[in-house]
């Protein structure tokens, strides 16, 4: 992408207003949260694992997160900015896998990559299926949904903060624009709970 190419689709990106908020909140909402479980769970790594530990059961009991949940995973997995084909590593892949079969979101209507309509070379990778999702976690745990929709999240904000949310092409345009929506929101309820978390 040339100047011009970049100039051009910033300035599509600001004439959809809607969807600039939604990459300004999510990116805001990321950032607060990163701060508190860096701040009380230790300036590591490890303190997101420590913040999903701490917090897993309470988040999941709230129906709202369980929806949002849901609605990631009724799509094409999110990909990975780290890949060049932008397909899903082996850990979202998981933590989807996860979600869709293992956490009763759909009772036994769960959708698949062919009823989703995921593209080619995503099925390719061979992740998509419910092995992946016993190599999440063996059964249900409210801990390990949690930390799987916490990770697509957060691979949802890394796309995005890494410059990898910029296509303006149909369909992956409307795509990112859901994406950034889903988490967004879903960040806005971790945000607003947060203090309610902390009474348990």
């Amino acid at each position: 992408m040339n100047a011009h190419e970049l100039l051009h689709t910033i300035m599509q990106i600001r004439s959809d207003e809607d969807h600039l908020q939604q990459r300004r909140i999510l990116s805001e909402n990321y950032e607060w949260l990163e701060h508190f479980w860096r701040y009380n769970y230790g300036h590591n790594d490890d303190s997101i694992y420590r913040f999903i530990t701490d917090k897993g059961d309470f988040y999941w009991s709230l129906d709202i997160i369980k929806e949002y949940a849901k609605r990631f995973v009724e799509i094409e997995c999110v990909g990975s900015n780290k890949r060049q084909d932008y397909s899903q590593n082996r850990e979202i892949a998981r933590a989807t896998m996860y979600l869709r079969y293992s956490c009763n979101l759909f009772g036994e209507n769960q959708p698949d990559c062919i009823s989703i309509g995921c593209r080619g070379h995503k099925i390719g990778t061979g992740f998509c299926n419910r092995q992946a999702a016993h190599e999440w976690k063996g059964d249900f745990n409210p801990i390990f949904a949690f930390k799987a929709l916490i990770y697509i999240i957060r691979q949802v904000r890394n796309n995005l903060f890494h410059g990898h949310k910029l296509s303006l092409e149909q369909p992956q345009y409307s795509r990112n624009v859901e994406l950034v929506r889903l988490a967004s929101h879903a960040t806005e309820i971790l945000v607003e709970f947060l203090v309610e978390s902390e009474k348990l």
